[in-house]
């Protein structure tokens, strides 16, 4: 089964960040573990962070529930890679935005193929998916910070 099928196939953020990893290990032969992600809501200017020297990708809430709402959910999950796998490469060092926007592309063409709507994202940016009508689209903010289980569990070991 090939990347894409894969991805069609994923049913959690840890099913698809496993395949982040999978397309970075592939092409930088680069990887790293223990990492977790936590939902927020976000100025819609900001699709996701990684505090560098953390454990933690945030990724803006209000503007993955906007993508939910406009496009299906194999739509969805590619844009969930993409978040996610741009947000790795900052977690590996490549904390210059340009670069880690051209790393990005570049992963995602070779992995997934050029027409893949990840590989589209991380030519574009999200914001040209979002149409305009859809950016004032209300979702209701709260504050708090979700965390989701059982991201990263590559870096869990068991004695037994």
């Amino acid at each position: 089964m090939d990347l894409k099928e894969s991805l069609e196939e994923c049913d959690s953020f840890a099913c698809i960040f496993n395949l982040v990893k999978k397309s970075v290990e592939d092409t930088l032969n680069k990887r790293r573990d223990g990492l977790m992600l936590a939902l927020q809501y976000l100025p819609e200017n900001l699709g996701a962070y990684y505090g560098l020297g953390s454990n933690f990708i945030v990724m803006n809430k209000a503007l993955l529930e906007k993508f939910r709402v406009l496009y299906d959910e194999k739509a969805t999950k590619s844009y969930v890679f993409s978040v996610l796998l741009h947000e790795y490469l900052h977690s590996l060092g490549y904390v210059d935005e340009g670069l880690a926007r051209e790393l990005c592309y570049h992963i995602s063409k070779a992995t997934l193929g050029e027409e893949h709507l990840s590989t589209k994202i991380a030519k574009h940016g999200i914001a040209a998916f979002i149409p305009e009508h859809a950016r004032g689209l209300k979702i209701r903010e709260r504050e708090e910070i979700d965390v989701v289980e059982s991201f990263d569990m590559t870096s869990i070991t068991y004695i037994g």
